[in-house]
């Protein structure tokens, strides 16, 4: 017997890899605590901002930074309305309707700002994250390889291939091989790795991911975590037996 590991994956994913790029200042970054900027260079069309969808951006950000999120939201919808030419834009209101857990309308932004430029990565991650919350695992998986075809080093896609790969029960050596990259960037690779570890028989391991996993300063859910290692170490026997039955 053991915990699942999907609900605090779950919370992690949605918190971490939809990437947006707070902006009181048309394209300036402010919030360096996220994984990353969408795209380098700043086109000239998104130095036109109309002045109205400024305020509308300056607006979400204030309401961002009090915690409304919903407000938020909000005011990228109206500067959408005004500019609704802008990538980041409909990348930010994506990544605001993951926070409300609105994941279907999350993914019509995402694929609106992959529709303004394919070539930029970050909406293919995001597109993966929502369609992962969904559960449409195989179009999740197609984003994140997309996004990896666009930036084959980024951990954040590598993360999310990982995590659909193990969700779906599929390819486990690559599962496991995209985890134990970006397990430095992301704890919770640590989790999934253990399932699939025990999964394929591997229990030694697997406990060992679980030691490593406590061992990070503020990981989420470690008292379930601290219960899952117990019950591993209690009762080898039938977890061994459990995990063998269906092991890729």
């Amino acid at each position: 017997m053991r915990l699942s590991v999907w609900a605090p994956l779950l919370i992690l994913t949605s918190r971490v890899c939809a990437q947006t790029e707070p902006v009181p200042h048309p394209l300036v970054p402010t919030d360096e605590s996220r994984l990353s900027r969408l795209g380098e260079a700043i086109s000239v069309g998104e130095l036109r901002i109309p002045p109205k969808a400024v305020k509308e951006i300056q607006r979400s950000q204030t309401a961002l930074r009090s915690g409304n999120v919903r407000s938020s939201a909000l005011h990228l919808e109206r500067a959408l309305e005004i500019y609704p030419q802008s990538l980041e834009l409909h990348n930010n209101l994506g990544s605001r309707y993951i926070d409300l857990h609105e994941y279907e309308k999350a993914a019509v932004e995402f694929q609106k700002a992959i529709e303004i430029d394919p070539r930029v990565m970050q909406p293919f991650n995001n597109l993966s994250v929502a369609y992962f919350l969904l559960q449409r695992y195989a179009d999740a998986e197609a984003a994140a390889r997309r996004a990896l075809d666009l930036d084959p080093l980024r951990p954040t896609s590598r993360y999310m291939l990982g995590c659909i790969l193990a969700t779906e029960k599929r390819n486990p050596l690559e599962a496991m091989k995209m985890l134990r990259q970006t397990k430095g960037e992301f704890p919770g690779a640590r989790l999934l790795l253990a399932e699939i570890l025990l999964r394929r028989g591997a229990i030694n391991d697997a406990e060992s991911e679980l030691r490593d996993y406590l061992a990070v300063p503020g990981a989420e859910k470690k008292q379930n975590v601290e219960r899952w290692l117990a019950r591993l170490m209690q009762t080898p026997a039938a977890t061994n037996s459990a995990t063998h039955d269906g092991t890729p």
